[in-house]
């Protein structure tokens, strides 16, 4: 019979050496994104690399699964050519996918400030962007990073088979005891490889949080790796059940059910406009150098929120928070998951009862982020994308038509519109890989980022719509809502904590509105009850944000994974698990650093966000989200 000891050394080399490319792919990871990390010292820095081999242990066993057991079963045939090749083939294919995937967020990380999630895949193959015509773009951009990775699964593959080569086939008598000990062997191994995947022996199996026991929140994408974040999200389709009050508990503590106002309808028309990647860091409110002129001129005539929160850190959890004052406490994206067909009250279908005409402007190739799904799901009558807009030459070749031509297009065809109408807009030209038309070249300042250039040219365009709009019969009787749909990369120590990176600007405007810059913390679902406060919409209607213009203000509150995050007044509390476990105040320390929170503080606004997180985990899992007030 065959010797088992050379199968187990080539096994033992082989997924040793495999640990080796996940440890380089991490300080990888960290070199590429330090600017995230500047405030990481040296010893949590250590602490991160050593206890993420526990997160390497899962992802490594969960996608060597199969080669192991091959590698481990003691019979003859393993050293058949067959058997070899298969087994070679194996090994090579899943590590590179599973290395490509760390090497992706080297890249895509600042976009997200997270690993890459599971809905990745449904970005690129589930037919929302024209992925492939975005692939020279990528690969010129981060071409270092593609080489890196060409040079890694080279020695990859050298390594493999000069492990193998080295693999020696002994022969020894067979013996009952022998066989005993190897069956033993082999189930130990298999075992082991289970105890991995469930990431040890404690009672629930690893996930996500898991991370937080050895590492600041902040760090936390440090100590995991992107195949366990991808696989794990894998699992997180459906929303566990939340409960720390009863129903009706929860329902004294917040209560997503806003009541009718009393006073007259106002039919104003309404015009949201949202605008890509606009971060308050790039405006005069970020206090930083300012890349929008006209933005600039437009808040000294507005009603400015100084303190707006993103929900979210992309355009498809961006547009059904300001629509429909949906937040997104999931793992996947909401327009991605499995309760992305859900019924919401959003600001078409509930304006539409009162005569309002609703588009839904977007430059984009039709079916881009599901945004025309969207559209039709949130009520508006029309989707106006690349397809309606019906000139190609002002395509931009990645994304959709330039924002320029798109958006005086759009202030013609709403003069087109039975009023009132009720519409939004929504820009692309500062979306990777921030292209600006050659005309402009030179125009816009370039400053410290890659899309500071494109910022400069769509607030350009956001100009050219306003003087258009200004000559339309319907501007004097429109409010206008600007935000951005979420916020843009960062190596800003604030713009890239858990606040800064979802620091936002908010602004209404109307003709004759009195102007004011109002300082406590808002959020883009606040948009939606805001717009029907000013209306004074006279029905009930559910909605999870609160509006701007009541004086008992809602706290901001939204999710970061794995925590949540609440910000009210001048304070950020970060909730682990159902209690805040820090709080700081970013007026007096904008990086964070030092925890203020003592034990059994502000208990009364804890109760309001697990109420609030317990309502939202109920109903939105069980399709509650809608209040029907035509009954």
């Amino acid at each position: 019979m065959n010797s088992y000891r050379p199968q187990l050394v080539n096994l033992l080399k082989q997924i040793s050496f495999v640990f080796l490319l996940y440890s380089l792919c991490r300080i990888l990871f960290y070199y590429f994104n330090r600017s995230y990390f500047q405030d990481i010292s040296y010893s949590e820095l250590s602490s991160a690399f050593f206890f993420g081999l526990r997160f390497d242990a899962f992802s490594i066993a969960a996608t060597n699964a199969l080669f192991i057991i091959m590698c481990a079963l003691p019979f003859k045939f393993y050293y058949s050519k067959w058997y070899q090749k298969v087994s070679s083939f194996i090994f090579i294919i899943t590590n590179s996918i599973a290395l490509s995937l760390n090497f992706i967020d080297f890249a895509y990380f600042p976009f997200t400030q997270k690993r890459t999630t599971y809905d990745l895949g449904n970005f690129i193959f589930g037919g929302q962007t024209e992925f492939t015509k975005l692939i020279p773009h990528f690969l010129s951009e981060y071409w270092l990073v593609v080489l890196l990775y060409i040079i890694i699964v080279f020695v990859l593959v050298k390594i493999h088979f000069k492990i193998k080569k080295n693999e020696k086939n002994e022969t020894i008598p067979f013996t009952i005891k022998t066989s005993i000990l190897y069956s033993g062997i082999f189930i130990l191994v298999s075992g082991t490889t289970l105890l991995a995947i469930r990431g040890g022996v404690q009672r629930s199996p690893i996930s996500m949080v898991d991370a937080a026991n050895y590492s600041d929140p902040k760090f936390i994408p440090i100590v995991i790796n992107t195949p366990f974040s991808v696989i794990k999200s894998a699992e997180l389709q459906e929303m566990k059940p939340y409960i720390v009050f009863s129903e009706e508990q929860a329902r004294h503590y917040y209560n997503p059910i806003h009541p009718a106002d009393t006073g007259d309808f106002q039919n104003y028309n309404v015009c949201v406009i949202i605008l890509e990647s606009f971060s308050k860091e790039f405006t005069g409110l970020g206090k930083r150098i300012s890349y929008t002129p006209f933005l600039d001129s437009l808040m000294t005539q507005s009603v400015v929120y100084n303190n707006g929160i993103a929900n979210g850190k992309t355009s498809i959890n961006g547009i059904p928070a300001i629509i429909a004052s949906m937040p997104c406490f999931l793992e996947d994206q909401y327009l991605n998951s499995v309760y992305s067909s859900n019924k919401l009250n959003t600001l078409p279908n509930l304006l539409k009862d009162k005569g309002y005409t609703s588009v839904f402007y977007h430059g984009g190739t039709n079916g881009t982020m599901n945004f025309n799904s969207f559209a039709q799901l949130a009520g508006y009558d029309k989707y106006f994308g690349r397809t309606e807009y019906n000139n190609e030459e002002d395509y931009d070749g990645q994304w959709g038509i330039w924002d320029e031509p798109f958006l005086k297009k759009t202030a013609a065809d709403i003069s087109n519109l039975k009023q009132p109408f009720f519409t939004s807009i929504f820009t692309l030209s500062s979306h990777n890989p921030y292209k600006i038309p050659k005309q402009y070249k030179g125009k816009f300042p370039k400053g410290n980022y890659e899309i500071t250039e494109s910022i400069g040219y769509a607030d350009y365009a956001l100009k050219q719509f306003f003087i258009e709009a200004r000559k339309q019969k319907w501007f004097d009787n429109t409010l206008f809502v600007i935000t951005p749909d979420h916020t843009a990369i960062s190596d800003d120590s604030f713009y890239s904590n858990i606040l800064g990176q979802y620091s936002i600007p908010i602004l209404f405007y109307k003709s004759g509105i009195t102007p004011k810059v109002e300082e406590h913390t808002v959020q883009q679902i606040d948009i939606l009850p805001t717009v029907l406060d000013y209306l004074n919409y006279d029905k009930p209607y559910y909605s999870f944000g609160k509006s701007m213009l009541k004086e008992s203000y809602q706290p901001a509150i939204y999710y970061n994974s794995p925590y949540f995050c609440c910000v009210k007044d001048s304070f950020i509390y970060i909730m682990k698990d159902s209690i805040f476990g820090e709080k700081h105040n970013f007026k007096r320390d904008s990086f964070l650093k030092f925890d203020i929170y003592k034990t059994g503080q502000d208990q009364d606004l804890l109760n309001l966000c697990n109420a609030y997180r317990q309502i939202y985990s109920n109903d939105v899992a069980k399709n509650k989200t809608y209040l029907d007030n035509k009954k």
